[in-house]
């Protein structure tokens, strides 16, 4: 973390033998101006983030399904993390946009947004070139200001939103609960130095995943038949869960392929526009097994699950994909190319 804009090898996220993640410091909501300009201003914006967070990849999955990425360009973080992310080498290091400067490390981009920043550097990161400041390294923010965001020149499908009015309450309410119990759940879990603090992350994880399966036997997607917020926060933990929590973080009771409709549900959403291309497996096993050396003190990494993320589903029994339009109502989809079906 970075102390008075300092970088510390100091961790403050264990506490009595409990992981508990920190809040993010620039958590305030994004502005109205700022999201227009995202689209009005062409790569003034630069979404910073990593294949191996989960919370990345939630940003990751609405600047694809929203067409933003002619208009919103990404870095991508990485490692070795020795002070923490990656953003380039000594080799090639990384010009910051808006600023003459070339940097190696994540902290920079926070200590060049404040020079006293405490605190830790996290992704993702929306960096405003213009202003020369992190806008949010909130990924809920973040995803509520990309979700409000309209490519200009995506004549292909009417404006639409991933949290529609009528539903937003019930999408909060949601998603409070699988940060909580199942995507934080599972750090909890993996990062716990007492017993009792991992077994009750892990009673939460499949509590969880056990009221998602039943769910899910009646509903296409956790909202009904149209895609949402919700379950762009959901498959990022779903991704991964075989993958490393099952094994590196001893969520064990079952793996996500023991749950029939859940895991039919995960493959639906990776055919989704966006959805496989985001997901690098390699690069989430080597952050996961090789960056996390206090849980796998040696580095192994371990062996790829032997599963087929691209056998067929059976979830159009459920009905058809939809969108949310932003006019109202609702249109069907073909989720792997966008178009309207009606």
């Amino acid at each position: 973390m970075l102390i008075d804009g300092r970088w510390s090898d100091r961790d403050q996220e264990i506490k009595d033998g409990a992981y508990q993640r920190s809040k993010s410091v620039y958590e305030q909501p994004i502005n109205r101006d700022l999201i227009e300009a995202i689209t009005d201003q062409p790569r003034r914006f630069t979404l910073i983030a990593s294949h191996s967070c989960p919370w990345s990849h939630r940003t990751l999955l609405v600047r694809a399904l929203k067409r933003l990425e002619q208009v919103l360009p990404i870095h991508i973080a990485h490692g070795p993390r020795d002070q923490g992310y990656r953003v380039g080498t000594a080799e090639q290091p990384w010009r910051l946009p808006g600023l003459n400067r070339d940097i190696e490390h994540l902290h920079q981009v926070y200590s060049a947004s404040d020079a006293h920043y405490t605190g830790r550097s996290t992704v993702p990161v929306l960096w405003d070139s213009a202003q020369q400041i992190i806008v949010s390294n909130e990924s809920t923010k973040i995803i509520h200001a990309l979700d409000q965001a309209h490519a200009k020149d995506d004549t292909s499908f009417p404006a639409w939103t991933l949290r529609p009015a009528h539903l937003q309450q019930d999408i909060d309410i949601l998603s409070a609960k699988l940060q909580s119990s199942l995507s934080n759940g599972v750090y909890r879990a993996g990062m716990a130095q007492r017993q009792s603090a991992y077994e009750d992350a892990v009673r939460d994880v499949f509590n969880t995943l056990d009221e998602l399966e039943q769910r899910l036997a009646t509903s296409r997607y956790l909202h009904g038949a149209m895609i949402t917020q919700s379950d762009i926060r959901l498959w990022p933990t779903l991704v991964r869960f075989d993958c490393v929590y099952h094994g590196h973080f001893k969520c064990s009771v079952r793996r996500l392929t023991d749950y029939p409709n859940l895991w039919d549900y995960a493959r639906d959403l990776y055919g989704w526009h966006g959805f496989a291309a985001s997901f690098n497996e390699p690069a989430i096993r080597a952050a996961y097994y090789g960056e996390d050396r206090e849980i796998n003190p040696f580095g192994i990494i371990a062996a790829t699950p032997d599963i087929d993320w691209r056998a067929p589903h059976q979830r159009d029994r459920l009905g058809p994909a939809q969108l949310s339009l932003l006019s109202g109502g609702f249109a069907r989809i073909d989720p792997e190319t966008l178009r309207a079906l009606d």
